[in-house]
């Protein structure tokens, strides 16, 4: 996996190096998990098909704690007989029951993108959450507990909550450390953007995440740290 769309179009088209270079016998399938652009990878799609390959966008969501689990959920965009052919290699990564067909080329993508945008989303909403709890004085341990069984229930709060001492396996149990960078949060966020624009989609909150994040995306608290490193920034601790 790459962090951006122009690595992954080297990577494929580079005229010595490149992967489309080759001359092998037969037709190869490449299964492309980074998360990018979906214009890029339809780009690439076409070329390799140009080239008598095929071709499926398959990004992924879990984190390093589901690539060390082998439980990502990979979201697949191809056609059905593509996933078909896919889907042994996605489930020795990741949970049968988390193997998505998508749609055509590019479906992959644009689910992983909208997911993405939606956990920025939640990602505000948690910290709003555990920050007024912490100014109020509840014990963190305690609001997740009733918000983790309630409707207010979600990724953030519970798997990765951003609050030290609450979920042993969250990134801020190793000071955000590693996992999901807030710089590659910020590229995911500005593809949804750019897709959003595409299709047209109406947004209330796009200005106000994409705002949020790029403040955070500058403070020393949040640099080069997981993306859930926005509760330092927005709790301003």
């Amino acid at each position: 996996m790459l962090p951006k769309g122009e690595h992954v179009k080297t990577v494929f088209t580079d005229p010595v190096t490149g992967l489309l270079s080759a001359n092998p016998s037969g037709s190869i399938l490449f299964m492309e998990c980074s998360t990018i652009e979906t214009a890029t990878s339809i780009e690439l799609n076409k070329l390799a098909k140009s080239a008598g390959h095929r071709f499926v966008d398959a990004p992924v969501s879990g984190g390093p704690n589901g690539a060390n689990a082998g439980t990502l959920t990979f979201m697949i965009g191809g056609s059905t007989d593509l996933f078909d052919e896919i889907r042994p290699l996605a489930e020795a990564m990741g949970k049968k029951e988390s193997i998505f067909h998508c749609g055509d080329a590019g479906a992959g993508l644009a689910t992983k993108q909208i997911n993405n945008y939606l956990s920025a989303v939640s990602m505000i909403g948690t910290s709003e959450a555990f920050n007024m709890g912490r100014l109020y004085g509840l014990n963190p341990k305690v609001l997740a507990s009733v918000i983790n069984v309630s409707t207010g229930r979600c990724y953030n709060s519970s798997e990765q909550n951003p609050v030290k001492g609450v979920t042993p396996t969250s990134a801020a149990a190793r000071d955000f450390e590693g996992g999901f960078s807030m710089e590659l949060c910020m590229g995911v966020l500005e593809q949804t953007m750019a897709l959003r624009r595409q299709i047209g989609a109406k947004s209330l909150l796009s200005d106000v995440v994409m705002n949020a994040f790029h403040e955070a995306a500058q403070d020393e608290r949040c640099k080069g740290k997981d993306y859930r490193s926005f509760y330092r920034w927005f709790a301003d601790i």
